[in-house]
């Protein structure tokens, strides 16, 4: 299955109405909470890490994993879009997670969680060694894993969750513009990047954990 290339709708999101908008970001985080993702995400961050402060969460959307993990410690959300910001609360940033404005090792932990898919190659290596360099113990990567069945589960899901046109979009669009792991894994070797841990989760998601530059 070769990786797709056109557009999300969410890429262009200063165009998209802004309720349809907040719609969308609330389908986005709630599936990821039903499926788990914030879990494993949370998990592989913060295992065995005693005495965390800081996380940063790029791609941050509206700060669903962020409210969900406001428990654990204290957050700052990044996020190059500035519509989606406006959803959401507590300490955000707006940058790209390619040229992030911290100095290094200046957080814990670092997530990023379904932002691989919207980039090139040459731009997902670059993700890579910023979130290596500004990880002072730990970064974790998730995201989806480009298959058949991921498309097809995907299409069916979004059809059964939502009636929001982003959603039913974007959803297998993005299955489609997804890495497998063994590509991901190149990236970040091409990034120069240390990882710890790799894995698959349910057969429609990668995840990653590395440790700082």
């Amino acid at each position: 299955m070769k990786r797709a290339q056109a557009p999300e709708i969410l890429d262009a999101a200063e165009l998209v109405d802004p309720s349809e908008l907040c719609e969308n970001l609330r389908d986005m985080g709630r599936l990821a909470h039903v499926l788990g993702i914030f879990d494993l995400a949370l998990r592989l961050a913060c295992e065995g890490l005693p005495s965390l402060r800081l996380g940063l969460d790029i791609g941050c959307g509206d700060g669903a994993l962020m409210r969900y993990a406001a428990s654990s410690l204290q957050w700052i959300g990044v996020d190059i879009s500035r519509c989606v910001l406006r959803y959401a609360g507590g300490q955000v940033v707006q940058a790209s997670g390619l040229h992030l404005p911290f100095a290094d090792h200046s957080v814990d932990v670092v997530t990023c969680i379904h932002v691989l898919h919207h980039l090139s190659d040459e731009n997902a290596e670059q993700l890579f060694a910023e979130m290596a360099r500004v990880a002072r113990l730990r970064w974790v990567c998730l995201d989806l894993q480009r298959s058949k069945l991921a498309w097809l589960g995907a299409w069916i899901l979004v059809r059964l969750t939502s009636r929001n046109r982003l959603t039913r979009h974007d959803g297998p669009l993005s299955v489609c513009r997804a890495y497998t792991l063994d590509e991901v894994r190149a990236l970040a070797k091409n990034g120069g990047v240390m990882l710890t841990n790799y894995g698959t989760f349910r057969g429609f998601t990668w995840w990653m954990v590395g440790g700082p530059r």
